[in-house]
């Protein structure tokens, strides 16, 4: 069974590789949804409570990302690396995280399943 949790988040990167209008500094309001797999709990009858994930990307995520400049902590930003960062950020926290898709813009997303 999977879980999903969708979050918001507001940032301001530059790819200084890349030759094109996205080199310049701009910034986007992603849309992130972890997605954690697993059997529910016998007892409780849940994979991991929502409130669990949701305080964890929080805290490991968000905390760090939101209304920020993702290069000062991320070189060459790009969605994929985003993902990855995120990825290694919570994976250690959350047992049985699978998914990541982490949109740029509502048409632009990359989805990301570790390794």
């Amino acid at each position: 069974m999977r879980l999903e949790v969708e979050f918001e988040f507001s940032a301001a990167h530059r790819l200084p590789v890349h030759e094109g209008p996205c080199a310049r500094l701009h910034g986007h309001n992603y849309r992130l949804i972890v997605t954690v797999e697993g059997q529910p709990d016998p007892e409780t009858g849940m994979v991991m409570p929502f409130e669990d994930l949701e305080r964890t990307v929080r805290d490991d995520v968000l905390a760090r990302c939101d209304h920020q400049m993702v290069n000062d902590f991320l070189e060459n930003p790009t969605a994929e690396r985003i993902a990855e960062w995120i990825w290694d950020a919570l994976s250690p926290r959350v047992p049985g995280l699978f998914e990541l898709r982490l949109f740029e813009t509502p048409r632009y997303a990359v989805v990301y399943r570790g390794g």
